[in-house]
């Protein structure tokens, strides 16, 4: 006689589709095989997609334009719920840190069968030092797919811009530019617009290294998350910041790699930034058909760099680039664009570096891991 635990496990999968939600736990406690089924990131998914076909699509990135911060959303199936998660960069000044996380709201069922929407985010309370995770209702609005609105819409959770000049945690932050920055972004945590992120799934052919996600400085600035894409001719590398701050803001810090213009240099032509920039003189109009799979590199030793453990010794491509970054004018409120010719460099799948020029700085960036995003 053929028992349920004898059926192959992709059978399973399915005939726990149609067990509801609230049982699935009691299921688990059963025995280990339906445990092991249960986890299955499968049922859960198609669940969610079952009971959350309004929300299903917007499982994926989506970039916030809010001032100078930016920021990264990352919405993702999860154990019996969707999940907003706000992607953080690495907290301190190392690029190999892993990125951080916070959750911003929730979409599941109750026990009633209907569907809750929920924020989750810490709000800080009126008590200095005290933070609780708090649900409070929340709406999500979809613009033609493009633009996704969430709002707290109990009043008495939204925190007023004239009332945080005092606020208990503020007092953390003694300077007034901080202060400021502070308060704007509390303020802004009630309300929140995102459009989406597009990131390629498919590998393009003929670039030297793949687009995506990296972590990175934007010249002097703490590390930031970044994007890397290339234009549809495939002449021209783009690099841009998703996070940002009041000195490099977010979409404010952009990096053009020309891959018409590929260099090709001995350890003697980079020994000082400016034996570096006359080689690149010289060269200008030697553009090598295929530049060798691997040259030497080394940082100038002129050049100011992050603390980096182990500086790469060979790279597998480079070229001319032009990198534009913003400064602010405290007294006009504004933002100027300057740009900076540079030096841009492939090492490996993983790792590209951007040698300022002019600024006689090098700043290594470092793809984000894919098993960050999957946590």
């Amino acid at each position: 006689m053929t028992t349920i635990l004898s059926l192959p496990p992709e059978l399973l999968t399915r005939i726990l589709d149609y067990v509801y939600d609230s049982d699935l736990p009691s299921v688990c406690l059963s025995c280990k095989t339906l445990r092991d089924v249960v986890y299955n990131h499968s049922i859960w998914q198609r669940k969610c997609k079952q009971v959350l076909r309004r929300y299903g699509d917007l499982v994926g990135f989506w970039r916030r334009d809010f001032q100078y911060y930016g920021g990264l959303l990352q919405i993702k199936f999860d154990k019996g719920c969707i999940k907003g998660l706000e992607v953080l960069p690495p907290a301190g000044s190392s690029v190999d840190r892993p990125l951080r996380k916070t959750e911003i709201f929730t979409i599941s069922m109750t026990s009633s069968e209907t569907v809750q929407i929920v924020s989750v985010h810490n709000f800080p309370e009126e008590e200095d030092g005290e933070e609780k995770d708090v649900q409070r209702p929340c709406l999500l609005h979809v613009e033609n797919k493009r633009i996704l609105e969430y709002k707290v819409t109990n009043k008495k959770y939204i925190l007023q811009k004239e009332d945080l000049n005092n606020h208990p945690v503020l007092k953390r932050w003694l300077d007034e530019d901080f202060l400021e920055r502070g308060v704007d972004y509390l303020s802004s945590r009630h309300e929140y617009r995102w459009s989406p992120l597009e990131l390629s799934s498919n590998s393009v052919s003929n670039v030297p290294i793949q687009p995506g996600l990296f972590k990175g400085a934007c010249c002097l600035s703490g590390i930031e998350i970044l994007s890397l894409y290339y234009t549809e001719d495939l002449r021209m590398l783009m690099v841009t910041n998703i996070t940002g701050v009041l000195h490099a803001p977010a979409r404010k810090f952009i990096i053009h790699g020309i891959l018409g213009r590929p260099r090709v240099l001995t350890v003697e032509q980079q020994e000082s930034e400016d034996i570096l920039s006359a080689a690149h003189r010289h060269n200008e109009n030697e553009h090598p058909d295929r530049p060798a799979a691997q040259q030497p590199f080394r940082i100038p030793k002129d050049c100011i760099h992050q603390d980096i453990p182990d500086i790469p010794k060979f790279c597998t491509f480079r070229c001319t680039a032009v990198a534009c970054f913003p400064s602010f004018d405290k007294f006009t409120n504004t933002f100027d664009s300057h740009e900076c010719v540079a030096h841009f460099v492939v090492f490996d799948e993983r790792k590209f570096g951007l040698c300022l020029r002019s600024s006689e700085l090098f700043i290594l960036y470092i793809r984000v891991d894919d098993n960050e995003l999957k946590d």
